[in-house]
């Protein structure tokens, strides 16, 4: 995988980075979510290149990135990837997140709107909204979101006595198949779930998202920023259960546009064929303006 890119380690203020780096011209950052790396994007990126030069970033903690202090906020998360493509020499860029990643996306835009010129959310509501609607249908496919967030150590200690059970567990909770991730992206998250110290930044990252970026978020209600935005969510999944995505993210990015795609969770690597398209759409409006 990405055999046509180059890899980097770039240190930021508490962490370690880890990136590939591939193609050329405009910049374009894709940033995954839980429990997964970078190696998500291992079909997307070498297409993506074609046209942009592409960076795909493991988040602080997560895949063979390293944080070095206990701050697992999307707002600490952001800093690291705005730190790590001023070190690129790229001043603005498009992004994409999924999963944690695109909540990481959604900090980073309201954070720095000028270091971008558009951002893709795939497979999210905002988090306020996900702790408002959760009832008992969101906390079952959510189970997850009370469990990480646990105070101490006890979710580590329960994941660690068997973190690839744990793992594969988690991506057929949320997929509903375990045989359709790539083996060698499904032996990357295998190999990164085996450090405590990923699994640690998973409960991190998860305690600070029910509590610090709650707060965070409160603090910014009502302030929008006038960007390019593509919503995508699989319709097998639970992101459209209550509301309608769109609408909610329209709260935040009055331009955001979207629609679901006959998949689960992991849209990116269940269609690919016909996620590219719609991000290409995207990009090349952008590009245009």
């Amino acid at each position: 995988m990405f055999e046509e890119f180059q890899s980097h380690v770039i240190d930021v203020e508490g962490a370690s980075i880890h990136l590939r780096v591939g193609g050329s011209g405009p910049a374009l950052l894709l940033l995954h979510g839980y429990p997964q790396s970078h190696a998500m994007w291992h079909q997307m990126a070498p297409e993506l290149a074609k046209s942009y030069r592409v960076i795909v970033a493991d988040l602080r903690g997560y895949g063979a990135s390293v944080c070095h202090n206990e701050d697992y906020t999307f707002r600490a998360m952001a800093g690291d990837m705005l730190a790590v493509m001023t070190a690129l020499g790229e001043e603005r860029f498009d992004l994409i997140g999924h999963d944690r990643g695109a909540r990481v996306s959604h900090r980073m835009v309201m954070d720095a709107p000028d270091r971008l010129r558009s951002v893709a959310i795939l497979d999210i509501l905002p988090t306020l909204d996900v702790w408002r609607l959760m009832d008992a249908e969101l906390a079952k496919r959510y189970y997850h979101w009370g469990f990480l967030a646990q105070p101490g150590d006890m979710p580590q200690r329960l994941i660690n006595s068997d973190p690839v059970f744990y793992l594969r567990n988690a991506l057929g909770a949320l997929s509903g198949q375990i045989e359709m991730f790539h083996p060698e992206a499904l032996s990357d998250y295998e190999a990164a779930a085996r450090r405590p110290e990923v699994v640690r930044a998973w409960c991190g990252d998860y305690r600070a998202g029910a509590y610090d970026d709650l707060d965070v978020d409160r603090a910014d209600l009502g302030r929008k920023v006038d960007l390019p935005c593509l919503v995508l969510w699989g319709t097998r999944g639970v992101v459209d259960l209550h509301e309608d995505p769109v609408t909610l993210w329209r709260n935040w990015f009055p331009q955001a546009r979207g629609q679901g795609i006959e998949a689960g969770h992991f849209l990116v690597e269940e269609c690919p064929d016909e996620v590219l398209p719609l991000l290409r759409a995207h990009l090349d409006a952008v590009s245009r303006v």
